[in-house]
């Protein structure tokens, strides 16, 4: 049993404080909002209030904002207590990643970035040589009935950074960035037309792991037919990308969240495999229910399944650690990591 501190309360905190106390761990939640029950109440921002409560306990897992990640993994480093984070935030991971400290450090987990990269990761390390790394990933409304296709099912704040922000990718065996919205294609999956799009962070650091030993990789966001145009005109001809505050007011004003979604994964590589050229695919729909959502689901999953990997010593390590670097058999171990399986 180990002593874990979530820090944030919204919907997916709430979701691993209960996953990790099914676990058995004496498991704290912590949130800045003093209306929120059975929380303690702790201002992120506040790195010397941080330090002092997490300075005792094993894990930090930090489903906050990511622009306060920051200051919850330097607390960490500065005390020892192992961290985990959701961000999708480039700027955030590389701050962690300049951190000089023998503190394990695992940030973006979840799902996109996180389980993601563990599933592309294995498919890789299965060929000889990889000409072609596809990651496609979305969190859908199962219903919709407005022009742009789409309800919020997770963190308006945590949307826009994925749609405004560089993207990178491997092009020619070259790690290079991309715009966001860019590279639109038209996929399908068990019949079903979709769109997908360049999005920023769910390649995590991947492309800096295989630029010598994949030719092309890219992440994109799977959304329904007529959305991307939608992001287009409200992000680039209403220049909502630089006024971020305005669209997130606008979308959480505006656009209603729904419980009803499913998280539609798909992810190909295409390379030489025992001396031919094949593919493998992973393919998985994962369907939110009356308790969670699917991007609850999946999201809070991901980062238990790391979590309780490293508190069973599955895990290991010194400063920062790379999802691709978690073999899939040790993911898969647990109960979390086991909604990830393949039928």
């Amino acid at each position: 049993m180990k002593k874990i501190c979530v820090i944030g309360a919204g919907k997916i905190g709430r979701t691993i404080n209960a996953y990790l106390k099914l676990q058995g761990h004496e498991v704290f939640l912590v949130d800045s909002n003093p209306n929120i029950k059975n929380a303690i109440h702790i201002d992120a921002n506040d790195e010397q209030a941080v330090s002092e409560f997490i300075k005792d306990k094993d894990i930090v897992v930090s489903s906050a904002p990511y622009n306060v990640n920051i200051t919850i993994a330097d607390s960490c480093a500065a005390h020892d207590v192992a961290y985990f984070d959701l961000t999708e935030d480039v700027e955030v991971c590389q701050h962690i990643k300049n951190l000089k400290t023998d503190t394990f450090m695992m940030p973006q987990c979840g799902l996109a970035p996180g389980a993601v990269n563990i599933i592309a990761a294995d498919l890789i390390k299965q060929f000889s040589r990889v000409d072609k790394v596809k990651m496609r990933v979305g969190a859908l409304p199962m219903y919709t009935a407005n022009s742009m296709a789409y309800y919020l099912t997770w963190s308006t704040s945590g949307l826009i950074n994925e749609y405004v922000n560089e993207v990178d990718v491997i092009s020619g065996g070259k790690h290079i960035k991309a715009q966001p919205l860019d590279g639109l294609e038209t996929i399908y999956i068990d019949g079903n037309r979709y769109e997908a799009f360049n999005t920023s962070g769910g390649v995590a650091t991947m492309c800096e792991t295989f630029k010598d030993k994949v030719y092309n990789m890219s992440y994109k966001t799977i959304r329904y037919p007529g959305h991307h145009d939608s992001m287009k005109f409200l992000l680039e001809d209403l220049n909502l990308k630089h006024n971020k505050e305005k669209f997130i007011d606008l979308f959480d004003q505006e656009v209603p969240y729904t419980t009803k979604d499913v998280v539609v994964m798909f992810i190909t590589v295409i390379g030489q495999k025992d001396g031919i050229l094949q593919e493998l695919t992973y393919h998985k729909k994962i369907y939110g229910d009356k308790a969670l959502n699917g991007i609850q689901k999946t999201t809070a999953s991901g980062v238990c399944a790391v979590v309780e990997a490293y508190a069973e010593g599955k895990l290991s390590g010194k400063g920062f650690q790379c999802q691709e670097d978690v073999p899939f058999e040790v993911f898969t171990s647990n109960k979390f990591g086991k909604l990830y399986e393949q039928e």
